[in-house]
This record gives structure tokens, sequence and C-alpha cells, in this order.
């Protein structure tokens, strides 16, 4: 894949300001266009309803029930990660409306701001959020990253006293809390401000909580500008008592509801039956009015005086099944007085009792045997659908189906993933018509599936079954029980039946099929083997297996099936760890890779986080992690560690994180923050003996130093830099254009990890986004005299793989390329150089893709020249609605496709939710 050599020229700093502005007239015709077909929907009844898990609930995994109808869609709960399963699955969202949120915890509320920029991307006017008091301010809190400006957000007052009702359904609020912890508001504790690196940082916190940045801002500005840029910082006595009093009142409001949960007695509306036209003739009903009365439910005379009831002429109507959806988080929740109505107690009506209950009840509760018991008064045609952490399936093939091929290159670099909650299945022999002439394509399927079995043997021999229990002990035999699983289905109209055919398998023998059938891969491989086999173990000196390096998220802005969004960890040895970035998903990723029972001791060695910048895709997985590595610190048996992660951040992220400790979650007491801006270099002999960062601190992470400097991408963004002892130095970029300040910190670095947006003849669009390109990175390693450089955060359009140049091609002895889950230690390091050609040829057909696009652009750009008043290529591929399908690439990608899902969508309307990171208001 050769790329010519190719400079763009920046002639105004302001270029940006010319360029078309990005989708808002295709946003509001995508809305009105919807609307349209909601009018024409409201008169009529749902003919296909079905409920769909997307996420399970197990540990890393969202919990989230969609609500799929042939007129609307809903959800139930939206985890982190919902976004990203949604569109590995094809779940289309286009017409959601209704979010229903049972709890207001991070593991149920996760995944809306990213979902909320999608869904404002495809011209989703509105969404009503369903839930308790104070959910909405979720969008206050998030207002610097999450810009919401096509899309209204509101709040439906959740009253038991008034129903929510449209053309699909009926929906019943149930509040439910202990009555004593609802009334006695002041026995919870004002939260307190969280902890910063020192004792005399209280003003400083005052002004960065009070930060107004416009992170999405674009300014083209010099690193000397950038160093000397202040934050904009309200002033300290504008209104401060004021403000306080108000930020007390309004706590105090959402103090009386934050013990409530709210649960949904849903009704779907009734439908009519259909005419039988048989029967309508052997009664003697001619064609006319009488025919609409019969339907409508009215019985007629005939003429003859002959009477006709509806009934004998119809199918009979199909009363609106009920399910149930409920979270109790403690048992003091439960009031079983509320769902009186539906129990199976022989005097309520058949068609009160609930067709399915949906569980997001923990595990600890839902095992005690009073809630066992409350479940089994529902009866015996009840299923109950269970969403919690006792599940195990994290739902995605598609991360499984990329490592399996990678792991052909390397199994030490990339090892097989250790989640093993999605079965795998195995055929053995030769692939179904596989033509074997000759001894050498012989040998060819024999290493295929002497490969593709002992992978299979691997997955078998990992921790845990694939199996999910619905709970520790023996269920009583009258409850139907349901272990959710990705894209298990539940069918209620029109009928009413389990389904799970659709739910995610892996083709071990299919994934390496596909790379060991494209020409010259084979032999590509061998070499590489070979020359990993004399560099590896040719080698005198010990293998050191730390200082490591963890990929876990190598995308840009959206999460992708096969690239997560940005997430490094740098393990400094077996007892320190520290997360360079944290974006949506990242503890789904380190469960995958670690395992659900490892991970915990791997998060009891994460002593420190860093945070490059505040866009939301390097920073919104944070919470998730802070309460998992509390959770794996209480699991321990011995006294648990009472120090907190040190977050290593620009000082503005306490203004989201301290608006949700007070109004969600506690979390102040699981981090204490060290503001990036205290981190930049400093020439002192102080700061020469040991950097900004506390002895304590140092110590715990185990590194000689730690520094940042400002980098040119938005306010307050940062780079990196790590001395980890005398022989080993990392300095990782952040997001940012090429930046002096970067070459200054990271001087003679072992390793430069530089993010690589977009590829060299899109300069200009990297240009306008603040990103670099991949030479651009690669010369930054240059200057600073780096060992080596390993690209990141490419643009989503190179999902499998980045676009390089010729040049760097032919002379490339020190560039790697990141892939998620992709482990490398500092002897390996010479090794990323030489995987670049089989990679080639096992995305063959991804790279095809990409030259016929630059061949696209070329022409565009020929045509531009010879008349000037067309746009500029950049801007054609930047803004252009119909180019959304060139962030996923291959046809086996489009054919990974669950009948269950709702196919009957338009193309179009898949791809304004396949967005690109050019039409994102989260933009990186």
């Amino acid at each position: 894949m050769l790329v010519n050599s190719g400079k763009i020229r920046i002639t105004s700093k302001h270029m940006y300001a010319s360029m078309p502005k990005p989708n808002s007239g295709r946003i509001f015709d995508a809305q009105r266009q919807r609307q349209q077909i909601n009018k024409k929907a409201e008169k009529y009844g749902p003919s296909t309803v079905y409920l769909q898990v997307l996420g399970s609930g197990a540990r890393g995994a969202p919990n989230t029930l969609y609500l799929f109808t042939d007129q609307k869609r809903y959800l139930f709960n939206c985890g982190e990660g919902t976004q990203r399963l949604a569109h590995e699955h094809k779940v289309k969202l286009s017409k959601l409306d209704h979010i229903f949120i049972t709890n207001k915890t991070w593991r149920n509320i996760g995944g809306l701001p990213g979902l909320s920029l999608t869904l404002q991307d495809v011209g989703v006017p509105n969404i009503t959020l369903h839930g308790p008091d104070g959910l909405d301010e979720l969008y206050n809190a998030t207002k610097r990253f999450v810009i919401m400006k096509e899309m209204n957000v509101t709040m439906a007052k959740c009253s038991p006293s008034v129903d929510f009702e449209d053309n699909v359904m009926t929906v019943k609020y149930v509040l439910l809390g202990p009555e004593d912890k609802i009334l006695k508001t002041d026995s919870t504790p004002i939260a307190k401000k969280p902890k910063l690196g020192g004792e005399n940082h209280d003003s400083k916190f005052e002004e960065f909580i009070h930060d107004d940045t416009d992170y999405y801002k674009r300014e083209v500005k010099s690193p000397d500008e950038l160093k000397n840029t202040s934050p904009k910082l309200k002033p300290k006595n504008v209104g401060k008592d004021a403000l306080k009093s108000k930020n007390e009142k309004v706590l105090h409001e959402l103090q009386k509801q934050s013990h409530c949960t709210v649960a949904y007695i849903c009704t779907l509306k009734k439908r009519l039956g259909t005419l039988v036209l048989e029967k309508c003739v052997e009664f003697g009903v001619k064609p006319g009015p009488l025919l609409g009365q019969l339907k409508s439910g009215q019985d007629v005379v005939l003429p003859n005086g002959k009477l006709v009831r509806s009934k004998d002429v119809k199918t009979p109507d199909d009363p609106g099944p009920v399910f149930i959806v409920l979270e109790v988080p403690d048992i003091s929740y439960l009031k079983e007085s509320e769902f009186a109505a539906h129990y199976d107690d022989k005097m309520n009506p058949p068609e009160n009792i609930p067709t399915v209950v949906v569980h997001y009840t923990p595990p600890h509760v839902f095992n005690d045997p009073k809630y066992r018991a409350f479940m089994s008064q529902f009866g015996a045609t009840t299923r109950h659908l269970v969403l919690n952490a006792h599940n195990s399936c994290m739902g995605s093939e598609a991360v499984h189906r990329s490592q399996h091929r990678l792991h052909l290159l390397d199994e030490d670099m990339f090892p097989l993933l250790r989640d093993a909650s999605v079965p795998a299945l195995w055929a053995p022999g030769p692939r179904a018509g596989a033509a074997l002439d000759g001894a050498r394509l012989r040998g060819i399927e024999e290493l295929k599936n002497k490969i593709a079995e002992a992978q299979f043997q691997n997955i078998i021999n990992m921790e845990g079954s694939c199996g999910d229990a619905s709970a520790d002990g023996a269920a009583p035999a009258r409850l139907d029980l349901v272990a959710a699983r990705t894209l298990t289905a539940l069918h209620l109209r029109p009928k009413r039946a389990l389904d799970r055919s659709a739910e995610p398998k892996l083709h071990i023998q299919e994934y390496i099929q596909e790379a060991m059938d494209v020409d010259g891969f084979v032999e590509s491989l061998e070499k590489f083997r070979k020359l990993v086999e004399k560099i590896r173990y040719g080698k005198t000196q010990s293998q050191q297996e730390y200082p490591k390096v963890v990929f876990l998220g190598t995308g840009s802005c959206i999460p992708s099936k096969t690239r997560n969004t940005s997430a490094i960890v740098l393990q400094i040895d077996e007892r320190s760890a520290m997360l360079m970035d944290c974006g949506e998903g990242t503890f789904g990723q380190l469960v995958r890779f670690f395992g659900p029972k490892k991970v915990n001791a791997f998060l009891r060695t994460l002593k420190a986080i860093y945070i490059s910048h505040l866009h939301a895709d390097h920073h919104i997985g944070l919470i998730d992690v802070l309460q998992a590595r509390r959770q794996a610190l209480d699991e321990v048996d011995e006294e648990a560690p009472t120090t907190s992660v040190y977050l290593l951040a620009p000082g503005q992220i306490v203004s989201w994180l301290s608006i949700y400790d007070k109004e969600f979650e506690r979390i102040q007491d699981e981090f204490t923050l060290i503001p990036n801006q205290d981190l930049l270099e400093d020439k002192s002999p102080e700061w020469e003996a040991g950097g900004a960062l506390p002895a304590a601190a140092r110590a715990a992470l185990g590194v000689r130093r730690v520094r940042t400097c400002h980098v040119a991408h938005c306010p307050n963004a940062f780079g990196l830099a790590v001395d980890v002892d005398e022989r080993y130095k990392l300095t990782y970029s952040g997001d940012t254009i090429p930046c002096a300040e970067l070459v200054s910190i990271g001087k003679n670095s072992t390793l430069l990890i530089h993010e690589a947006t977009m590829e060299d003849e899109l300069a200009g669009e990297a240009r306008i986004k603040m990103h670099s390109t991949t030479s651009q990175a690669i010369n930054i390693g240059k200057e600073m005299n780096a060992k080596y450089t390993i690209l990141t955060h490419f643009s989503q359009r190179y999902a499998r793989l980045p676009r390089l140049n010729a040049n760097i091609l032919n002379d490339n002895n020190t560039v790697g390329i990141a892939f998620d889950n992709m482990q490398i230690t500092m002897n390996d390091l010479e090794l990323l150089p030489h995987m670049y050609a089989p990679l080639q040829l096992m995305f063959a057909e991804h790279c095809v893709e990409l030259e016929l696009k630059a061949a696209n652009r070329a022409r565009l750009k020929d045509k531009q020249r010879l008349s000037p008043t067309l746009p500029m290529a950049n801007s054609i591929r930047s803004y252009s609605t119909n180019n959304h399908k060139d962030e996923e690439t291959t046809d086996n990608d489009k054919n990974e496709h669950n009948g269950t899902t709702d196919n009957n969508e338009s193309d179009h309307q898949r791809n304004g939710e396949n967005v690109t990171d050019n039409d994102r208001n989260i933009m990186s």
C-alpha cells in the first residue's frame, strides 16, 4: 500500500472559518423526515414487538435492553459501551425517542453522553429521559465536552399518579426506596471536595471548578502561545456566596430523591384482530363500509337482516402483553404491593400477568429468599430476564475476530483475550469445498487447522465458562430464569417466544481462513516469524518483562468494532501500573484483556491515571475504572489499602467530577488530583531532581520523574514524559499537531507513543482538527531522538490499518502500528517495524479500499484545479453526508448482520448512524 508523498500548505490560520459548517442542514432534514413518519404511525398499534438484550450487565459490559417495535425504539438503561455494541450488531437507534433509567448510577447512565452525540448527528430531534429526579443533571455536568446543539433532552415527570402513554405502550412508574431514607434527607452528608495533591490547593480548586473553557474551539496557536495561555477562570469573589447557597439548595432537593429507583410496568397497546376475508364471503358480507365496521370490532346487520358478529369474521384481538423492568439495589427497597395487580393469584385477569420481568437487581439481592418469593408470585408463565453482574457475556465477536488474526503474527504481542464468554464453534477438517491441488495447498490447509485448533483449545482452557448461571444457588422450579446474553430476544408480538439464535459466537476457523487465503500471506508470515525468532531468541541478555505497554484503545473519537477510544496501560513492574487516558469502555477492555478473574489483581496495581485533555473520548471511562478499582480493593481478605489512585489530569476536570460526586454517586475518595498544570517542566534544580510529582506519588508508581507540557490541540491539552528509570523513558503525545514542547520533554525517549489520526494526504484536514498525520508523528520521533515510535489514535476510517507514506515503508526501522489488545515489552520494540508487510496482506481488502478512496480524492483535486468554483477535495470528504461508510471497511464486516435486529431501516439511516469523526461534536 504505497502513497505518494505530498504536502498541503496552510495559507491562513483561520482556514476553518471558511470551511462548510458540518451537517446542520442534514440534521434538520432528518429530523423533519422523522417527524412525518412518526405522525403517520400514531394511528396504528405496533404489529412487531420484541425485547432484545444489547449489553448483558456482565462486569465490564453495558446493561442495556432494547425495545424494538415497527414504529419506535426504546432503551432501558444505557451503560458504558452501549453504542459500540449497537454499532457492531447493527442495532439501529435512529428511531429512538425514549430512554428509561432505573437508577442514577454510572452503570446505568455511562453510555448516555456518547450515545446522545450520535443520536444528535443522525437527526433525532428530541430524547426524553425517564428515571429518578435529577437524572438530566448529567447533561449539565458534561456540558463542556458533550455539546448538544441540535437535539433537546427533556426529563419526564416520573410520578406514580401519572402514566406515560404513546401509540406503542402505556408505562406506569413505580418509585422504590426505603421510606426512612427518603424522608430523612439530612442523614446524607454533604459531599466533600475531591482531594487535591496538597493542602494549599483549595483556592485552585475553586478556580478550576468554575472553568468555562470551550474545549471544542479550534485555535491554531504556536507552542509559545500555548505555553503562556492561562486557564479561563472566573474571579473568586464574584457571587461566591450566592453560588454556594444555590448549589446547596439544589443538592438538598436532589438528595430527597437520591435513594429512589424507578420500576416500569409496561403494557403494549391492544392490537385488533384482522379480517378473514374467506369468512366474510361465507357470511355474505360484500365489499364496502361494512368491512370497516367489522374490522373495528362492531357487529353489523346485512341488508337481508342477518347479524354478523365481528368476532366471527376476525382473528382474536391481541390484548397488550405486559412486561416489567425493575432494579432493587437493596432488599429494603422491595415493595411487593406495588406489583400485586400483576401476580398470578387466580384473581387478576390473565392479560395482567407479565410475559417477562426484567431484573437489573444485583446478585446479592436477586438471591435473597424474600426476592425469590416475590418473583414466584408472578406465576409459572412469566419469564425472568436477568441483567446483572452475575452474567458473563461481554457481547463482542469483532474484538475476538481481530485478535485471533493478529495472534497469528505473534502470540506474545497479541495474546488471545481472556474473555471466554462468547462460545467458540469448531468444525474439524478442511473447509468444505476447499480445493487441495498440490502439496503446498495441502500444507497451508494443515497449518490453518493446526493454528485454529490450538486457538480453540486456548479458549476452552481459559478461566470461566461460556455459560451464564442465573443464580449462585439452585433456582426454584417454578421460575423460568433467562440469563441475558447480547442479542437474546424475547418476542412479544405477534408471537411470544425466547430466541437465542442471534447471540454472538466465535468462528475461529473462518478468522484464520480469511488471512491464510490471501495470496502471499503465508510466505510473509513465515518470514516474519523467522525474524522474530532470530531477534527475540538471539539476544544474549535476559528478556525483561517490564516495563510493558498494553494498548486498550487506539481509535479516535467514536469506538468502533475493532478500535476503542484512547487508553494505554504502562506497567512499570508487577506491583505498579499507570493508565494513560481513559476513553469510554476502558474498563471493558481491561476485562477482555486480563479476564474477569484477574482484572481485579491488575486494578490493585493501578497507582495513577493520566488524562491528557478534556475531550470525552479521552476521559469518559474514568468513573467506571475508579469504581471497579474500589471493588477490587474491597475484595482482598487483608485490610485493603486506603490510598486513592493518583489522578494526573487538567485541573478543570474537577468541575465534572465534583458535580457527579454531589448529584449521582460518591467518588471523591477514589482519587487524589494532581493537576497537569503542576507537572509542567521547570528548569529549577529542585525540579530537575525529581520533577513536581510528589515524592509519595513517585514512590507509589516506582518512577524517577513525570513531567508534562502544553500541546497544540485544545485548551488545557498536555503531553507526558515518564522517566521510568535510568534505562527507559516513555513519552505520550495525547492529541496534538506537531509540537516543539513535546520534543523538548521527550528528548532521547526509549519509546514515543504519538497520535497519527490521519494519512499524509489529509494534512489540511488534520491541521484544521488539530491532529497529526502519520509522517508528522514519525518526524516528531526523529526530532526528539526517540529510539522507537508507535503510532496510535487512528481515525476510524483506518479501522484495520493506517495508510503509510511510501517513503516510510521503504526506510522503516523504528516505527510500529498500535492495535487494541497489543502488549509490547521494551525488548520487542524492534520487531514492530517488520510487522507492517504481513499486516498489509492480512488486511488486503481494507488496504485496497483505502487506495481507491485516495485515488478518488486525487480526481477531485484535479477537478478542483480545473474548476476553482468546486469545493476543495478535503472539504468534500470532511463534510459530505454520503461518505460515512468509509469509517467501516470490509464486506465481511458489512455481512456481520443478525436477523433479529431491525433491518427494515434504510442504508441512508445506517449511514447517518455510522458517524465519522468529522461530524461529531465529541471531536477528539
